[in-house]
């Protein structure tokens, strides 16, 4: 194993890494004798021309041990998939075609600065889904549309498949695994004619390779954060200086997003902020540096929901929009399961209320991700894993009731 790691990084089997250690310590990270970097992102590590994606395997994803005929009945049966869905292999060519929307899980958690165990997010949040099922998939809040059986196939694809023991191979590996899913046709073209993807974290660095695999089909996307945190920081704030390595990480993914020109350029919102800063000014001059608005925590209770949803729809005006939905954005009374808790968030009912006013305004989501489900830190009551499942639940429901259209070349 350690071998192969070393050959993804482009690095001998025999070198001295100790030596080169003892000298330099970032020689192993990057070249010595380069030319000057002329920006950031030149000079980071995780530019994409920075590892030799030939040794990284193929894309894959692993799949749910399910049977969905064991869930027609009794909800609490068919173990696996999320809400009972047919798992796909959505890597493969072959499955163009047959699907438009599918979850994917990405069971990563080497991006935090907290608490770990994101990794095993997407299994638990799959769990806390299995009261949702196609056969029952209707509700008293969304006008008789059942999610699962209207226009769109919705399927679950599984886990894209990456290394726990190197970050930069497991983003690349994350990206790829993206890139192969969104290559795929629509099943129903005529009303939506690209795969849309709704992704099971994993901690929040996922969105960065997540959004660099979206850039190729929809460019610069609007990014609605539903956070506590900015993650707009600058690596020289959060994490950089020890190694490359560190730059990129679950805070910073945002920032790193903005430098490679992946998001949009006024129209990024935070919503539900309320953290803590590094500095009295630079941290929000920066986030505004990256094109981001927010809205706090706090706010919500002098705007109200219907104020909250106008105030978005105005910024992101006609934008694609690519939704992130940090489960730290709900109060811990909510979702005690998260690495970097933040007391005063919003409830369960304020957050699927404002996701519902988005999607009966039209914004024309692309994409979307909830992320930073912790579960070891769950209640018995799987309080978190449950409002996991009820999230990607009425982001499903949004999808279906905007279709969206590629960008005309």
């Amino acid at each position: 194993m350690f071998p192969r790691l070393l050959a993804v990084l482009g690095l001998g089997v025999t070198g001295s890494l100790s030596g080169a250690n003892e000298q330099h310590p970032q020689e192993v990270l990057s070249n010595a004798h380069a030319k000057e970097p002329s920006s950031f992102i030149e000079s980071s590590i995780f530019g994409r021309r920075n590892i030799d994606v030939v040794n990284l395997p193929d894309s894959e994803v692993l799949a749910p041990t399910y049977n969905p005929r064991d869930s027609e009945e009794y909800p609490f049966q068919g173990l696996g998939t999320f809400a009972h869905l047919d798992f796909t292999k959505c890597t493969e060519l072959e499955s163009s075609g047959t699907f438009d929307i599918g979850i994917v899980g990405h069971p990563f958690d080497l991006g935090v600065s907290y608490r770990p165990g994101q990794r095993f997010g997407p299994h638990a949040a799959r769990q806390g889904a299995r009261r949702l099922s196609p056969e029952a998939g209707w509700d008293m809040d969304h006008g008789g549309v059942n999610p699962f059986r209207n226009w769109a196939t919705v399927t679950d694809c599984g886990d894209i498949s990456n290394t726990p023991f190197d970050k930069l191979a497991a983003i690349h590996e994350l990206e790829r695994g993206m890139e192969a899913i969104n290559k795929l046709k629509a099943k129903n073209e005529s009303t939506s004619d690209a795969v849309r993807l709704i992704t099971i974290g994993g901690d929040h660095t996922i969105t960065l390779p997540i959004l660099r695999a979206l850039h190729s089909t929809w460019g610069r996307v609007a990014v609605l954060h539903f956070d506590s945190h900015l993650d707009t920081w600058n690596p020289k704030q959060l994490g950089g200086g020890l190694t490359k390595y560190s730059e990129v990480n679950h805070g910073t993914m945002l920032h790193i997003a903005h430098e490679e020109g992946l998001l949009s350029n006024h129209s990024n919102m935070h919503l539900g902020s309320r953290c803590a800063l590094f500095d009295e000014h630079y941290d929000l001059n920066n986030d505004l540096r990256c094109g981001f608005s927010y809205i706090r925590a706090r706010e919500l209770d002098t705007l109200g929901i219907e104020k909250v949803v106008k105030q978005i729809v105005k910024t992101v005006g006609d934008e694609y929009v690519y939704l992130s939905v940090d489960i730290d954005v709900l109060d811990p009374a909510f979702a005690p399961a998260t690495g970097t808790i933040e007391p005063g968030g919003w409830t369960t009912r304020e957050l699927l209320q404002i996701i519902g006013g988005l999607s009966d305004a039209g914004i024309k989501i692309v994409g979307a991700d909830v992320v930073e489900f912790t579960p070891i830190y769950d209640s018995v009551a799987e309080t978190t894993g449950i409002a996991v499942g009820q999230i990607i639940y009425e982001i499903l429901h949004w999808m279906v009731h905007v279709p969206v259209k590629r960008p005309k070349p």
